[in-house]
């Protein structure tokens, strides 16, 4: 092939990021580890309602610069959040031993951009999304677990000492705002959902605790507050059809 048109080949290509261009170190930014599920109550959509959707699927739905860092799939895959060209690859780590340098670049890679999934906490954090239906005695798979233990202990040691166990939260732990009917409805007496006492109910009631109990059967101890899925059993009680009522001021 001559030099002319290696040189016009190479300057249609498109631009590719080197996955050890991050290093393997997590961006200073980072002072916080949020898990999700998938799943969940969906008062505004009852056909919803502790359903999840595959990784690709959930991708699709999420907006430019929304949503968690990775996914972590039933069968232990770790699916990579990205905004370059094409598609994002999934991969699943080596989770017998510690990572790997390539390992490690990739995930400081795809740590530097800053999504939305935690309100009013997105600059310092970086979210991790389970495969799961949220209700609180539905099984985590083995392999899921393992995947997600190692990714976790893996971010903390490679946060440089500013990153411990303790920094690790569930996201009903940071976002406890009442479940209003509209996203954008967050203005003081905005219609609630409310049970039948008025009790307004929760937004987030992510993750189930039974997630952290998996957790520390894999060797992770987070510090967890006393009142467990106190949330998420109320909101289990609501019928499969139905959604809460709806106080007005």
């Amino acid at each position: 092939m001559g030099t002319a048109v290696s040189c016009l080949l190479a300057l249609l290509a498109p631009a590719s990021r080197p996955i050890d261009s991050a290093g393997g170190e997590l961006p200073p930014r980072v002072r916080r580890i949020v898990l999700h599920v998938l799943g969940g109550p969906s008062y505004q959509r009852p056909e919803r309602r502790f359903v999840f959707f595959s990784p690709r699927d959930t991708q699709a739905l999420w907006k430019t610069r929304f949503g968690a860092h990775w996914i972590v799939w039933t069968d232990g895959s770790v699916w990579p959040r990205h905004t370059a060209a094409g598609p994002a690859v999934s991969w699943t780590p080596g989770t017998g031993a510690a990572a790997s340098p390539p390992e490690r670049r990739r995930i400081a890679e795809q740590a530097v951009p800053v999504y939305g999934h935690l309100y009013r906490g997105n600059s310092h954090t970086l979210g991790v999304e389970v495969a799961h239906s949220g209700r609180h005695d539905d099984p985590f798979p083995p392999a899921q677990m393992r995947s997600l233990a190692w990714l976790l202990k893996t971010l903390i040691d490679m946060s440089g000492g500013r990153l411990s166990e303790s920094s690790v939260f569930g996201h009903k732990d940071l976002d406890q705002r009442p479940a209003y009917v509209s996203a954008r409805c967050e203005r003081p007496g905005c219609p609630v959902f409310v049970d039948g006492e008025g009790r307004p109910f929760r937004r987030r009631v992510d993750p189930p605790e039974a997630l952290f109990v998996q957790l520390e059967r894999a060797g992770l101890r987070i510090p967890r507050p006393r009142e467990g899925d106190a949330e998420l059993l109320r909101a289990e009680e609501l019928p499969p059809d139905a959604r809460p009522a709806v106080a007005r001021p």
